[in-house]
């Protein structure tokens, strides 16, 4: 207890003019700093990821089951009915059809990917231009269009526009569209090229037979639930974080680097505890001298000193880990931080509270900086009464 008093004293030191304190709070400072750098670091590759993640699941689904030659699946057909009864829970399967079409839009045209579902999917952010819709029901005869589409075609609400299939065998088979609802995912693979159509129309489009689809999407309520069946020729299943390996492989190859630049800020905090714990025991030895001559043993005024720059690290620890918190809470919130969305796939950095991160980092550098603490203090081992008390 006399210990960790002493500790505390030399940082909270009454005394204005005291080296101590001001070495021991420059230390702190400095630590927190990088703590908070390598926490913000953390936070934003990982919210950036789990950002694209939950978006690419909404409008890809978590897997897709189709034909390994793009062909058309019957409906019924015991190879479906084997995968829906090993789905996990929470994980939906719906049928899709999925083509190339053309959309015109006065003297406008441009090529389109039409997806043809039952219903959209419930947290597709969709912006209905006549009002909320229940469980984002798709009528018959209306499509939903990307933002960047929308402006590229000027269309204004109810406007009609016009879907021929883009294929060799074409029927030449035109049909009209109104325009209800606008979705933006910021990623512009999506918005420029993806539009949605009832099933029963893209049918009639792609002309598909009733009782046959280009596959079923499987939708999973965490976003990282990617257990799924085998499943056999000639059917495959394809998640999005394979579609997207390319995207997913890059993040991480810029994940280690980030950590390991601001991991290095942190390490100049403790070689700041290191330094200040230094010239600390020079400016302290005449009080050591006495506590030793009081009868207090060399390795107790060692642990005196490594309880204080554990102090050191702890309290950096806790001010790097508030100001992160702070910043993390102002932008979720508030989105202060705007960046290109053409480029990063979102308008604002993306940034997460995650426990698990704050954690480790927090009681990886805590446990760094007792260890710094040792070395600077080994030489109070050897250190003789009357050598301290010369000071």
């Amino acid at each position: 207890m006399l210990k960790f008093r002493l500790a505390i004293r030399y940082i909270f030191t009454p005394n204005a003019g005291s080296f101590s304190s001001r070495a021991s709070w420059l230390a702190i400072i400095g630590f927190s700093i990088g703590i908070a750098s390598l926490l913000l670091t953390a936070s934003v590759i990982k919210g950036f990821e789990l950002t694209i993640s939950n978006k690419l699941s909404i409008y890809d689904g978590s897997a897709r089951v189709q034909h390994i030659l793009n062909k058309p699946i019957p409906r019924n057909n015991s190879i479906l009915d084997t995968l829906i009864n090993t789905l996990e829970y929470g994980q939906k399967i719906k049928p899709f059809i999925r083509g190339l079409s053309m959309i015109r839009f006065g003297k406008s045209a441009d090529g389109v990917l039409i997806d043809g579902l039952e219903n959209l999917h419930e947290k597709l952010n969709v912006k209905w231009l006549g009002g909320f819709r229940q469980n984002n029901a798709l009528n018959r005869g209306e499509i939903v269009l990307g933002k960047q589409l929308v402006d590229e075609l000027d269309l204004e609400q109810g406007e009609t526009v016009f879907l021929q299939e883009l294929s060799m065998n074409s029927n030449l088979l035109i049909k009209p569209f109104k325009y209800v609802g606008v979705f933006h995912s910021g990623l512009s693979e999506y918005d420029k090229t993806l539009a949605y159509i009832q099933i029963k129309d893209a049918e009639s489009i792609f002309s598909y037979d009733d009782d046959h689809v280009s596959g079923w999407i499987i939708y999973s309520d965490i976003y990282s639930q990617m257990n799924f069946p085998e499943i056999s020729y000639p059917f495959f299943i394809e998640t999005w974080k394979e579609r997207h390996k390319l995207l997913f492989d890059w993040i991480k190859i810029q994940k280690w680097p980030a950590m390991i630049t601001f991991g290095l800020i942190a390490l100049i905090g403790l070689v700041n505890i290191v330094a200040s714990l230094s010239m600390i025991i020079f400016e302290k030895k005449s009080q050591i001298g006495v506590l030793i001559s009081q009868g207090l043993d060399n390795s107790s005024i060692q642990k005196i000193f490594i309880f204080q720059g554990g102090l050191i690290g702890f309290l950096g620890c806790c001010f790097g880990g508030l100001i992160s918190i702070i910043i993390i809470f102002i932008q979720s919130k508030f989105q202060v931080f705007s960046i290109e969305e053409e480029i990063y796939f979102m308008d604002h950095i993306p940034i997460v509270f995650d426990i698990n991160i704050f954690v480790f980092i927090i009681g990886f550098s805590f446990c760094l900086s007792m260890l710094a603490s040792i070395w600077p203090t080994k030489k109070l081992l050897e250190l003789e009464p009357s050598q301290a008390l010369k000071y």
